[in-house]
């Protein structure tokens, strides 16, 4: 049997990835693949990431947003659970607020103590006052050191230097009352104390916890199960959990804004804090005084310029998780004035729809505030009122904080069940890998879904964690304008579209702030990564309607590899859909160059399918799939 007996037949697929079929039931579909996405239906790589400051910050980002000044310098900043940052001129600057400064009584002596290949610092604060245990400061918050003179020790300058804490716990798990720990970037050259006069010690904003930590009040664990002794050495719902250990930590999140060229920004259920941008990267961002205390997300509304404070206290200083308050015009007060008086504008509102305010976005010309549970508008209408609220549709509340994204006058957006775009009307997406990626998604960590756009390529992407991973590892990507789907492996945990910059930004492993999808980059930070696309199962006799097996012998292929080097295609020969494949109806994986004519094989079956994946002669190779030929022929029923 020769390859002139055969017949050459188009293979076609449809733009996307589809899940919610089985392999068999997926053909004329793509159903797997990695970083791919798809243009003019069809599949080619997506770029890779290179960091854009080779430093590292503290802690992991949760937020991103970016801007420009007046005088048109870029701006772009993120928060962590340890600290706030401003990226601008190439470079990193902690802008992270100031909380608590303590100037040590008298100007005392304090002991400081190290080892040598050291970076820990051990700090006797006897003698501070306040004392040290009735600060509260949690474990990663960071301090600037004060001292009367110019101290070191063992190399490490003390004196104006800022270090991230490490709280000291005794054995029934509370701060240790006198001492606690310094973390420095550098290490000791030798293992010594001193005692030097502290003029203060300046705490940061404090730090919040990577994750949120489990409840530990009265009730809320197993009956009688005992609890880890660090946290409460009780046991569970029969005993409450000692004072100041009886409640969920949530993890560190931030919400910012703009307003005009200065950054809002607030801690979840945090103060709101603003940096001014005239002042300069070197000064730090301060508490709005008069704002209230405790919020979940702020958001500013241009078109009457004021802030809007969603999840927040109410008038007599209570947290409410469904009220929403914003503050007067820039004429009587602005964001210094927030209680309703009759000389200004300042207004709330309680929506009524959910148990909490999980989000918002300012979209069409409106303010969207999302519960747990429904979608509300908020309308500034310059009347009395000032805004009017609308509730747009329930049953579609939002995943986490960042889970939804404003893209090209539309709001997209995850929640625990469903993918919603909001264009006016209130829509359920029809995902094709729906159920692939709720039953990957980790519930406990919703709260870390991640929501941005990319403007280049009409793409909606989620960032989330799968399986056991805290932190997000995957992406689901949505193309509205060409209605695909498509999914992958992912190592970032913010995502800001190229406003300002050249490419994308984001911050994820390692901690560091990376260039995502930088021109003609297919590597991850020089190193080479995974790409692939996998077809549902195909039936070789394309009427689908013999019994006779198919006999395959050569595959034209049709690839474009503009930066050289190749890709791996691999053929799955199968008898019936539900069949496993065994290694002997494998064929390949067969190396595709830019100039390779044909693959000349061997294979039967009837059905098939074709994955194609990066090569692995070039760590930076970028690939576009266009139409695959095979050439086959009937070869009888057995």
């Amino acid at each position: 049997m020769s390859s002139s007996d055969t017949k050459m037949v188009p293979l076609q697929f449809q733009a996307g990835i589809n899940r919610e079929r089985t392999r068999y039931s997926s053909k004329g579909y793509w159903y797997d693949g990695n970083r791919v996405r798809f243009r003019d239906g069809q599949p080619e790589n997506i770029r890779g990431w290179a960091k854009k400051v080779n430093s590292q910050f503290d802690g992991v980002a949760r937020a991103i947003t970016s801007w420009a000044s007046l005088s048109g310098a870029s701006y772009a900043a993120f928060g962590t659970d340890q600290l706030l940052y401003i990226y601008n001129g190439g470079a990193i600057y902690d802008v992270t607020p100031i909380a608590t400064v303590v100037c040590v009584s008298s100007n005392s002596t304090h002991r400081f103590a190290v080892s040598s290949g050291s970076n820990r610092i051990t700090v006797d604060t006897a003698g501070m006052s306040p004392g040290f245990n009735t600060l509260s400061i949690t474990q990663n918050t960071h301090v600037i050191v004060s001292t009367a003179n110019n101290t070191s020790i063992a190399g490490i300058l003390l004196n104006g230097n800022q270090f991230r804490t490490s709280v000291i716990l005794s054995t029934d798990g509370d701060p240790d009352s006198t001492t606690f720990r310094m973390i420095a970037s550098a290490t000791a050259d030798a293992t010594t104390s001193v005692i030097t006069t502290v003029t203060k010690f300046s705490w940061l904003l404090q730090a919040g916890q990577q994750e949120a930590t489990e409840g530990l009040g009265y009730g809320t664990y197993l009956w009688n199960a005992a609890r880890k002794v660090a946290l409460a050495p009780n046991n569970g719902y029969g005993t409450p959990a000692p004072v100041g250990k009886g409640f969920t930590t949530n993890a560190r999140n931030w919400s910012f804004t703009l307003w005009g060229e200065d950054l809002i920004a607030n801690p979840y259920h945090g103060k709101i804090y603003q940096w001014v941008e005239n002042n300069g990267t070197n000064t730090r961002a301060v508490a709005i005084t008069s704002a209230p205390t405790e919020n979940t997300v702020v958001i500013a509304s241009p078109l009457d310029q004021r802030l809007i404070a969603a999840g927040t206290m109410t008038d007599t200083s209570v947290f409410d998780p469904m009220f929403v308050r914003w503050c007067s015009d820039i004429e009587t007060g602005g964001f210094n004035e927030w209680i309703i008086r009759d000389s200004n504008t300042a207004g709330n509102v309680r929506l009524g729809d959910g148990s909490e305010i999980r989000g918002g976005v300012y979209s069409r010309n409106q303010i969207l505030i999302w519960t747990d549970n429904a979608l509300y508008g908020l309308t500034a209408t310059g009347g009395t009122y000032v805004f009017t609220t609308q509730q747009i549709g329930t049953n579609c509340g939002l995943a986490g904080l960042h889970a939804a994204v404003e893209a090209d006058g539309r709001a997209y957006w995850m929640s625990q069940t469903d993918f919603f775009v909001y264009d006016g009307t209130l829509k359920t997406l029809q995902c094709d890998v729906k159920k692939y990626i709720f039953n990957q998604l980790n519930t406990q960590y919703y709260d870390k879904v991640y929501a941005g756009f990319n403007k280049e390529f009409t793409e909606v992407t989620w960032l989330y964690p799968s399986g056991t991973s805290s932190e997000c590892d995957k992406y689901v990507t949505y193309n509205p304008q060409a209605d695909w789907w498509s999914f992958g492996d992912a190592i970032w945990t913010t995502w800001e579209d190229k406003k300002m910059f050249d490419t994308i930004l984001t911050t994820g492993s390692g901690s560091y702030l990376y260039d995502n999808e930088p021109v003609s980059v297919y590597t991850g930070d020089g190193q080479a990564i995974e790409s692939f696309i996998e077809s549902g199962d195909f039936d070789l006799d394309s009427a689908g309607a013999s019994n006779s097996m198919v006999f395959v012998d050569r595959v034209v292929p049709d690839v474009e590899l503009p930066l050289g080097g190749s890709v791996n295609m691999q053929i799955s020969f199968k008898r019936y859909p539900l069949s496993s494949v065994r290694p002997s109806n494998i064929k390949g994986p067969f190396v595709v160059k830019a100039d390779t004519q044909k693959t000349s094989m061997r294979g039967r079956g009837r059905q098939a399918s074709i994955k194609i994946e990066r090569g692995t002669s070039v760590a930076n190779t970028e690939w576009k799939l266009g139409k695959l030929h095979m050439d086959m022929m009937a070869d009888g029923p057995r």
